[in-house]
């Protein structure tokens, strides 16, 4: 067993978790938004004319136990691993005029125990598409043969502010869009990433309503994991293909309006570009809106990543009831024509409901859902002999749509799709909640390897339900978590006989647990 030494040190320096009222940050806590908070609490005036505002940003400490294999996302810094895991970040915001500058480092340390992955003596041909997959994007089944342990900038940045706008230099992690557990653009799933951004800090009113904008100009990090098996022949030919070790720049852009008839509604846009920088030679590289202020020409392999997409998000105060969704396509070019005849090439989504239920008492009862597909759903893209046309992959970018070896968008990651329900108690920050979890792994792989096959029952599925707790004591909050998850057709193993009806596959059941601990100074 693989041993890597944990330093307990909430022991010394509690730390707290706040109540959560969406998914996005039951994983990774944000930092606060600080700028423009008047609150005293936590401040330091080092001057009393123009004076230096510095607050500390909460101390927080994750501490995380995995049995069998990695599962989740939404984790920052954090990476999928077996074994123990621990995660710790602290800081110090400072503001003096309109400057801001926020220094808030991030360590994790993993055992990353090895487990299982897809089986040496599968058939070749399914190794053969496999490499299909994973030959353009990196997204390894485990971060290297050791004890994983790495430090970054974390939710730093130096930010310039001017009434209602900013400009910056930023590692933050950034959410686009509404939904709340898979976005589909940019979501916590990795670690945050060095950028430039430009944007407002507050809405932007207008005559026809209230405007937030955002872009931003990135570079990404190529962390040379690798898959597994990369020797792994096909009738004498190498099916895994290093990548190339080039500088990935993402380029992006977040409208978001709330019109001024429908005060409750907001609509949005989004759209990201990654691409090698050493291709990027002409200044119209770097405008965020391709095929609509900047057509990518059809100059052969030289081809971005392009990821687009609108959402919605729609609440109803007299129902206690907010409704959304987001749907993207992945196309590097396309026509309106086209775009009519066939909307679900290419096409992805998420929905999602979040409703309160009052009571007489001080307390009230939450409920939450949300539906992701990120599966190609044309039988074209999805029997393709091309390479594949799935969310995230890049034909020329071949790490794909990721930053050091974690998604960038959607968690539940290329060809999967993912169904979760949550219900809570809460009174104030406190909740007590139960939440399920359905998610399909890779069904683009399934569909090419096994489908054809008529093998319809190998599903790769995970089964979860986790008990949550977030209780505020003071200044302190904690937040244990205990999950418990049934894998079905692990890898997609699944053991066929003459024999008819439902015969169990490779099936792994395994407990998870996780403990939340942040302090406000």
């Amino acid at each position: 067993m693989q041993k890597i030494k944990l330093f307990f040190i909430f022991f010394i320096f509690p730390f707290v978790v706040k109540a959560q009222t969406d998914f996005k940050q039951d994983n990774y806590i944000l930092t606060k938004n600080l700028w423009g908070d008047s609150s005293k609490f936590g401040t330091v005036k080092l001057y009393k004319k123009d004076s230096i505002q510095v607050r500390w940003v909460p101390f927080l400490n994750k501490l995380q136990y995995v049995q069998a294999h990695p599962y989740n996302w939404n984790d920052g810094a954090m990476v999928p691993a077996k074994g123990w895991q621990q995660f710790i970040r602290a800081g110090v915001n400072a503001q003096w005029k309109f400057v801001e500058v926020q220094i808030a480092p991030e360590m994790g340390m993993a055992q990353n125990q090895l487990f299982d992955g897809l089986p040496l003596d599968a058939d070749e041909v399914l190794w053969r598409d496999y490499y299909r997959f994973y030959n353009f994007i990196e997204l390894p089944e485990r971060m290297g043969d050791n004890p994983y342990k790495k430090m970054s900038w974390g939710q730093s940045y130096l930010k310039l502010h001017y009434k209602n706008w900013q400009v910056g230099l930023s590692n933050e992690n950034k959410w686009w869009g509404p939904a709340q557990r898979n976005a589909l653009l940019l979501s916590n799933t990795a670690a945050g990433f060095p950028h430039i951004t430009l944007g407002t800090s507050k809405p932007v009113n207008s005559r026809i309503g209230n405007f937030n904008i955002e872009l931003i100009t990135g570079k990404l990090t190529n962390g040379g994991w690798l898959p597994p098996s990369i020797f792994m022949p096909l009738r004498g030919n190498q099916l895994f293909f290093p990548k190339e070790n080039n500088t990935r720049i993402i380029n992006g852009i977040n409208i978001s309006y709330q019109p001024k008839w429908f005060s409750n509604l907001h609509i949005g846009f989004e759209q990201t570009h990654v691409q090698y920088q050493k291709d990027m030679t002409k200044w119209t590289d770097y405008i965020p809106v391709k095929n609509i202020l900047h057509n990518i020409p059809d100059d052969g392999i030289i081809k971005p990543i392009i990821l687009t997409a609108f959402y919605f998000n729609y609440t109803m105060p007299e129902a206690n009831t907010t409704i959304y969704g987001e749907v993207g396509w992945n196309l590097q070019r396309t026509s309106l024509r086209n775009w009519v005849l066939q909307p679900d090439k290419g096409y992805a989504s998420t929905w999602g409901i979040k409703k309160i239920f009052t009571t007489t008492k001080k307390h009230y009862w939450e409920l939450l859902g949300e539906l992701t597909q990120v599966q190609l759903l044309t039988r074209a893209e999805q029997f393709s002999t091309d390479i594949p046309t799935s969310w995230y992959l890049g034909s020329h970018v071949r790490q794909g749509y990721t930053h050091d070896g974690q998604l960038l968008g959607a968690g539940v990651g290329p060809g999967g799709s993912s169904q979760t329900v949550e219900f809570n108690w809460r009174k104030n920050n406190n909740r007590i909640g139960i939440t399920g979890e359905r998610r399909v792994h890779n069904n683009d792989y399934y569909q090419l390897a096994y489908a054809a096959s008529g093998q319809f029952k190998q599903y790769y599925v995970d089964f979860i339900t986790t008990l949550k707790v977030d209780w505020r004591i003071k200044k302190y909050t904690i937040g244990p978590r205990v999950s418990y998850m049934q894998t079905n057709n692990y890898q997609w193993e699944w053991f066929p006989t003459k024999k008819t009806g439902w015969i169990p596959g490779r099936d792994i059941q395994q407990v998870m647990l996780q403990f939340n601990l942040q302090y406000d100074l």
